[in-house]
C-alpha cells in the first residue's frame, strides 16, 4: 500500500512465425508493459519490427468507420449501449457492412450539407434585397444608365444631405427606405457624381452593394421565402433520417470501431519489438505477483516455444509505476497524479493523503451545517460528472471533507451555519444568538472550542502547529526512509527533524496555559507520573530571553540539528532550516481560514437575524433572502479556500520533504473495452 507494485523486467523471445499468437496472448493477459525496443548498435542483428500484414487493411476500415462516426457525431455524443457485442458477431458482419455504412452516411450528410448551403445562399440574397424592399423600385431601374449615377446605402445625417444636395444640383432624385435605418437610393446626373460622393462621405454614407435582377424586391423576397420554407422542411426530414440512422447503427459502428482499434493495436505492436529475420524479442515489465500466471499461460498456449528470461533490475532502470491501494484510497490517486505520479522507488502517499487531506479540509470548515451542504454538493457533483473519472473523484473528496466538517462541527465547535447550539458562557443580549435561543429549547451540544473567542483562536493556533509538526515530521521521517541509501540526504532530513522538534517545543511552551488545560484530564491517569514528573519539567526547564522562556531541550535539539545539516551540506543548509520554519508557520492557515469563515458567518448572521427578528414582515422576508444569499457565499468561499489550502499543504509543505514523483505510468498492453466482448 505504501509502495508501488514490485516489477520484474522480462525478456520474451520466440520464432517470428509465432509473433501474432504471442501478441494475442499478451493482449488477453492485460498485465504486460512493453518497452519500446531501442537498438544499441548499428551492426546489431536485432532491428525494430514492422506492423503485421493485416495492419494496412484494418487501418483503412478503421478510418472509414471513424469517418462515419464523426459524420454522425458519435464521437461527441456516444450513446449508451444496452449490451456489449461479441467479437465473433462483429467479424461476421463488419466487412460487408462497412462500405454500405460509409456510402449511406456520406449520402445523408452530403444531402444535409447541400440543403444547408442552398438555404444559406437564399438567406444571403434576402438580406441583400431587404433594404430595397420598402422603396418599391424595380431592380432594373437601379442600373443601365449612361448619364445617371446611382448611390445606394445607409446614411447617418439625412438632414445634412437634404440641405446641401440642392446646392450642388437640382438634377437628382432621392428615395428613402426607412426614417429609422435611413437607407437611401440617390439618382443624380453623372457630371455631379464626384461632388455627390464627397457630400455623402461627409454625411456618414455606407454603401450597400447594388443587387442584380429584374422585378420588385418584394416579389423576389416572397419567392425566396417560400423556397426557404421548402428547404427547411427538407432539412428537418433529412435530420430525422440521420438521427434514425444513427439510432439504428450507432451500437454496431461504435463496437466495430472499438474492435478495429484493438486489431490495429495488435497489428502495430511489433514496432515495439526487436526483430531478426527469424525471431523476435519483447522487452517488458510485469508485476512480480503476476509473473507466474504470465509464464503459465505462455508456456501452456505456446507449447514451450517461447523463452522467458528475468533480468535483474539495475539502479539506472526506470520501472513503470503501478499503485496498489484499497478501493476507498484509490480515488485519492487522482489527486496525487495531478501533482506527479510517484516514482517506482518512491513511497506512495495516497493513503496518507486520503486521511489528512479531508481532515484538514474539514477542520477549516468545522461546521455541521456547511458539512452537510458539502456532502450534498459532493453527491450532486458525482452524479453530474459520473462519466468523468477525475470530476467524480473530486466529488468523492468533497463528500469525505463534508463528513469531517460535520464531525468537527458536532463534537469540537458545536455550531451549524456559524451559529453555536448553545450561547457562549456569560454572554447575553443580541450578540448571544444560538440555535437553543432561536428555537426555544435546549440543544445539549456544547462548543469545546469557540472560534470567535480569543481563547478559542489560541487553541486553534496550537492545534494548527501540532498538525504541522506531525505532518511535516511524518514527511521528514518518510524522507529518511526514502534516502537511506544516500547518507548525506538522510542526515539532512534527520537534522531538519531535530530543528522542527525544537521549534514545536518552543511554541508549546509559549502556549503553556492552553496545553495545560488539555492535559488536566490526564492528572489521574497512568501516564501522569511520566508527564508531570519527567516530560513537563524537562520541557519547561530553560532560560528567559526577552521575557520569553526558551527551553534548554529546544536549544539542544535546534543546535544539534543545525550542526548536522551544516556538516553534510555546508552553510547552504541553513536555507533548509528557514524553509522548515516557514513551513511550520504555514500550517497556521488552518486556524486562520477556520476563524475567517466563522467571522464572516457571524457577521452575516447578525445582519440577517437582526432583520428577520425586527418585527416587520417585509424586512423579515428581505432578511431571509439576504441570510440565505450570505450563507451560500460563506459556504462557497469557505469550501473553495479550504480545499485549495488543504491541497497546498500537501503539495508544497508535505511532499517537498520526501516526494520526487515523475514516475512512468504503468501502461499494460491492452484496450479498455466499452462496446465489445471476447465472449
Amino acid at each position: 500500500m505504501f509502495r508501488p507494485r514490485e516489477m520484474k523486467r522480462t525478456l520474451i523471445i520466440g520464432a517470428k512465425q509465432d509473433v501474432e499468437k504471442t501478441i494475442e496472448l499478451l493482449h488477453s493477459l492485460e498485465i504486460v508493459h512493453i518497452i519500446d525496443y531501442q537498438p544499441s548498435d548499428a551492426e546489431e542483428p536485432l532491428h525494430l519490427g514492422t506492423p503485421t500484414e493485416k495492419a494496412s487493411g484494418v487501418s483503412q476500415n478503421l478510418l472509414k468507420l471513424r469517418s462515419s462516426a464523426q459524420l454522425l457525431t458519435l464521437e461527441r455524443e456516444p450513446p449508451s449501449v444496452s449490451e456489449k457485442i461479441s467479437e465473433k458477431q462483429i467479424q461476421r458482419d463488419i466487412y460487408l457492412k462497412t462500405q454500405d455504412l460509409e456510402l449511406s452516411v456520406l449520402s445523408l450528410t452530403e444531402t444535409k450539407t447541400r440543403i444547408e448551403e442552398h438555404y444559406r445562399k437564399i438567406d444571403e440574397r434576402i438580406r441583400q434585397l431587404q433594404p430595397f424592399a420598402a422603396m418599391n423600385i424595380p431592380l432594373e431601374n437601379y442600373q443601365g444608365y449612361d448619364h445617371v449615377a446611382v448611390f445606394t446605402g445607409y446614411l447617418r445625417d439625412l438632414k445634412k444631405i437634404n440641405e446641401r444636395l440642392p446646392k450642388i444640383t437640382g438634377e437628382y432624385e432621392l428615395f428613402i427606405s426607412d426614417e429609422k435605418d435611413q437607407m437611401i437610393a440617390l439618382f443624380i446626373a453623372k457630371s455631379y457624381a464626384d461632388d455627390a460622393g464627397k457630400l455623402l462621405s461627409d454625411c456618414g454614407f455606407t454603401e450597400v452593394k447594388l443587387p442584380e435582377g429584374e422585378g420588385l424586391p418584394k416579389q423576389f423576397i416572397e419567392k425566396w421565402t417560400t423556397q426557404q420554407k421548402e428547404l427547411s422542411e427538407k432539412l428537418v426530414q433529412t435530420t430525422k433520417d440521420i438521427l434514425e440512422f444513427r439510432k439504428r447503427y450507432a451500437e454496431f459502428i461504435l463496437a466495430s470501431e472499438e474492435y478495429l482499434a484493438i486489431e490495429v493495436q495488435k497489428a502495430e505492436a511489433p514496432v515495439l519489438f526487436g526483430m531478426t529475420d527469424y525471431s523476435f524479442l519483447i522487452d517488458c515489465w510485469i508485476p512480480t505477483d503476476d509473473l507466474p500466471r504470465v509464464k503459465e499461460v505462455l508456456e501452456k498456449e505456446m507449447e514451450g516455444s517461447l523463452y522467458l528470461e528475468e533480468i535483474e533490475v539495475k539502479h539506472e532502470d526506470e520501472p513503470p509505476t503501478l499503485l496498489k491501494n484499497p478501493r476507498p484510497v484509490r480515488r485519492f490517486e487522482y489527486l496525487l497524479e495531478l501533482y506527479s505520479l510517484p516514482n517506482y522507488r518512491d513511497i506512495d502517499p495516497s493513503f496518507i493523503l486520503s486521511l489528512i487531506f479531508p481532515l484538514f479540509f474539514g477542520l477549516m470548515i468545522g461546521d455541521i451545517g456547511y458539512g452537510i451542504l458539502l456532502i450534498l454538493f459532493g453527491i450532486l457533483f458525482m452524479k453530474m460528472f459520473k462519466k468523468s473519472e477525475g470530476f467524480s473523484n473530486i466529488g468523492w473528496y468533497i463528500i469525505i471533507a463534508g463528513v469531517f466538517a460535520s464531525l468537527f462541527g458536532l463534537f469540537l465547535f458545536g455550531d451549524m451555519f456559524g451559529l453555536p447550539f448553545l450561547p457562549p458562557a456569560g454572554e447575553t443580549g443580541v450578540v448571544a444568538y444560538s440555535w437553543s435561543s432561536l428555537l426555544g429549547f435546549h440543544i445539549p451540544i456544547p462548543s469545546v472550542i469557540h472560534k470567535m473567542e480569543s481563547l478559542g483562536m489560541t487553541q486553534l493556533l496550537v492545534i494548527s502547529i501540532i498538525a504541522g509538526f506531525l505532518h511535516l515530521g511524518l514527511g521528514l521521517l518518510i524522507g529518511v526512509i526514502v534516502e537511506k541509501h544516500n547518507r548525506k540526504h538522510a542526515i539532512t532530513k534527520i537534522g531538519l527533524l531535530f530543528v522542527l522538534t525544537a521549534l514545536a517545543l518552543l511554541i508549546f511552551v509559549m502556549a503553556d496555559w492552553t496545553i495545560g488545560q488539555w492535559l488536566k484530564p490526564l492528572k489521574n491517569s497512568v501516564v501522569a507520573p511520566l508527564l508531570w514528573n519527567f516530560f513537563i519539567p524537562l520541557v519547561k526547564a530553560g532560560f528567559s530571553f526577552g521575557g520569553l522562556l526558551v527551553p534548554y531541550i529546544s536549544v539542544v535539539f535546534g543546535a544539534l540539528g543545525i550542526v548536522m545539516i551544516i556538516i553534510v551540506t555546508g552553510g547552504f543548509g541553513l536555507v533548509e532550516v528557514l524553509e522548515v520554519t516557514s513551513h511550520l508557520i504555514s500550517y497556521t492557515r488552518l486556524a486562520a481560514i477556520c476563524v475567517a469563515k466563522a467571522a464572516m458567518a457571524f457577521a452575516f448572521n447578525m445582519i440577517g437575524l437582526g432583520l428577520i427578528l425586527s418585527g416587520n414582515i417585509a424586512i423579515g422576508i428581505l432578511g431571509v433572502i439576504l441570510l440565505i444569499f450570505m450563507q451560500l457565499m460563506v459556504f462557497s468561499l469557505g469550501a473553495l479556500s479550504s480545499g485549495i489550502q488543504a491541497v497546498r499543504l500537501h503539495y508544497v509543505e508535505f511532499f517537498m520533504k520526501f516526494y520526487k514523483g515523475e514516475g512512468i505510468q504503468f501502461n499494460p498492453f491492452r484496450y479498455v473495452r466499452k462496446y465489445t466482448t471476447t465472449e
